[in-house]
């Protein structure tokens, strides 16, 4: 990134104005929440990778735009992973609420001037997407523990019918959100 766009991405952050700054606020929170809940889930941390998502998502707050974004929940996933030996506890569903929190509103940070008053429609469309994907985290979870409780993971025909109905809800989602994108 050049020094002008840094300048001009610092300049625009200190214009935000209500929106602008819950959002900014909420990018700043949600991955330094979702490494404490990593922490809370395994009972250690690593301090390196810790500083370097807290780094990481300050210059996601500056330049939501960049890919930078991306790197943090690449981190965070890789300290749950190698930390979090547990895959059905219930900090696995915060973790993942975090992530959505943080992707969501770094993707309306993004195109939203942070000055912008955003009208009750686009509040709404984001608070619905978000809610969609929050209960598809939900769903995930509940799945994920069903195997564990039940010990499906060995069945061959669960696992092809899974796989069906991702790919279902995969086109189901894509042909909403493209008719959604051409009703708009």
């Amino acid at each position: 990134m050049s020094e002008q766009a840094l300048q001009d991405s610092w300049w625009l952050l200190t214009r935000a104005r209500r929106v602008g700054l819950f959002l900014r606020a909420l990018v700043l929170f949600s991955p330094i929440v979702a490494v404490a809940f990593t922490r809370l889930a395994s009972g250690r941390s690593t301090l390196a990778i810790d500083v370097f998502v807290v780094v990481l998502t300050a210059s996601c707050v500056v330049v939501p735009d960049s890919h930078v974004g991306l790197l943090v929940v690449a981190l965070i996933g890789v300290e749950w992973l190698a930390l979090v030996d547990d895959t059905t506890t219930p900090w696995s569903l915060a973790v993942a609420v975090m992530l959505l929190l943080f992707h969501t509103s770094l993707a309306a940070a993004s195109i939203a001037a942070p000055g912008a008053v955003w009208s009750p429609a686009l509040r709404h469309r984001w608070s619905r997407r978000a809610g969609a994907l929050a209960l598809v985290c939900v769903a995930t979870w509940l799945a994920v523990a069903a195997v564990n409780v039940y010990d499906l993971a060995a069945s061959s025909a669960l696992v092809a019918a899974s796989l069906v109905v991702l790919a279902v809800a995969g086109l189901w989602a894509r042909d909403v959100t493209l008719d959604g994108a051409a009703g708009h």
